[in-house]
């Protein structure tokens, strides 16, 4: 079933099901190969079974975008991102890709990597991502390796709003250190800079 795409946003999860899982794979053979003629037999592959597996749902509950993630040591492989011809433009894709740094992140990942096709390198620059190496043909399309260093979640120190409570603090109680403590501080760490 297909139809005009509302102007609703999407929701952006991980896999939930097996019909999710098949709702995914489905729209990758379409994309890749009825759209691009990539062999259907190499389209879905033994990486399936050990991925992460991203999905951007449409309000009406269509699996509209897609993207995998294998972590591979302290790398994590980005592959099969895929939207649907009818939500294209709409940023679905630079969504899927945040996610992925999300999840390099929470995994201590150092870089994110993909094997992007020439034609869409630019939406992995603005994603952050630069091109390494020369450019290759996989599945007949011609690729370019492309990466992107992971920004690790910054772990103790005080957050931003502890911050402004402390100094909010320090302001209202003469020394800022008799009140008692918010909610989520932390020792302040001295490499901590706002």
């Amino acid at each position: 079933m297909t139809g005009t795409p509302t102007t609703e946003p999407v929701a952006l999860h991980w896999v939930r099901s097996a019909g999710e899982l098949r709702a995914a794979l489905a729209l990758r053979l379409r994309v890749f190969c009825d759209e691009q003629g990539v062999p259907r037999e190499i389209e879905v592959d033994e990486y399936d079974d050990v991925a992460r597996h991203a999905v951007a749902v449409s309000p009406d509950g269509r699996v509209v975008g897609t993207m995998r993630l294998v972590p591979v040591g302290t790398m994590v492989k980005v592959g099969r991102v895929a939207v649907d011809r009818e939500w294209r433009g709409r940023g679905i894709a630079s969504a899927l890709l945040e996610k992925g740094m999300e999840y390099a992140q929470g995994i201590r990942a150092e870089e994110l990597r993909l094997a992007a096709q020439v034609a869409a390198i630019d939406l992995y620059r603005k994603a952050g991502y630069r091109p390494v190496g020369q450019p290759f043909e996989e599945a007949g399309i011609e690729h370019v390796w492309m990466v992107r260093e992971v920004v690790p979640v910054r772990r103790g120190g005080l957050s931003g709003i502890a911050r402004a409570v402390g100094r909010v603090r320090s302001a209202v109680v003469p020394g800022g250190t008799d009140a008692a403590p918010v909610a989520g501080d932390a020792p302040a760490d001295p490499h901590d800079r706002a």
